[in-house]
């Protein structure tokens, strides 16, 4: 009998991105979604659930709270964290609140697989891309995100800062004195780069690291 998962994320795409990837996974059921931590509490009230998996940054209810919350009223279940936010704070309030793991949402079907299986056991797992954050936080060094992705131009921080204030191609290629064409070569590379499957996550994961304004 294969064990449930509730999955919690307040980004439909994400979430329809997840169920996809557990349809891979043998011997895990996606039995729910929630989109904050006042609905995945809701569900747990009314149904059996083996695992949660939850992003930090929810509305209502966050993350972390979330796992505080989850892990006082049904401890049996684990909780596995992701997020595009990968600094040594958030991963060691999110740990410290209970969580079993956490995840860099850019990570593979390997490793997500790897996860569940070793919080199943018992362990606490954390992303490998994560290593360096926490050894420089244990050793009382100012950690970068694990997420920030260097060697960004000037051409394409304008760029970007431009995608999220909601221009097009077209707008952002008038506004810049380029070609609309040159403007898609722009953003494909810039979506490599950031290690983002399209603008929905590039925008979220620039607002969460902070690279550009609002």
């Amino acid at each position: 009998m294969p064990q449930t998962i509730l999955l919690a994320d307040d980004h439909q795409l994400f979430l329809d991105g997840l169920r996809l990837l557990f349809d891979r996974i043998d011997g895990w059921e996606v039995v729910g979604e929630a989109s904050n931590g006042i609905e995945v509490l809701a569900f747990l009230e009314t149904h059996t659930v083996d695992c949660v998996v939850l992003d930090i940054q929810m509305p209502m209810v966050d993350g972390i709270e979330a796992t505080r919350r989850i892990k006082k009223g049904f401890p049996q279940v684990k909780v596995l964290g992701v997020s595009m936010v990968g600094d040594y704070g958030t991963i060691r309030k999110m740990l410290q609140a209970g969580a079993d793991g956490y995840l860099v949402k850019d990570t593979g079907i390997a490793e997500l697989r790897y996860a569940l299986d070793m919080v199943t056991k018992g362990q606490i797992f954390v992303s490998h891309q994560l290593a360096p954050v926490l050894l420089e936080g244990v050793a009382g060094r100012k950690a970068k995100p694990a997420s920030a992705r260097p060697g960004l131009t000037k051409r394409e921080q304008e760029i970007i800062q431009l995608i999220v204030n909601g221009q097009t191609n077209e707008q952002i290629a008038t506004a810049l004195f380029l070609s609309p064409l040159t403007i898609t070569t722009h953003r494909k590379r810039i979506l490599t780069k950031l290690g983002c499957k399209n603008t929905a996550m590039l925008v979220r994961y620039v607002l969460e690291n902070k690279l550009v304004e609002k």
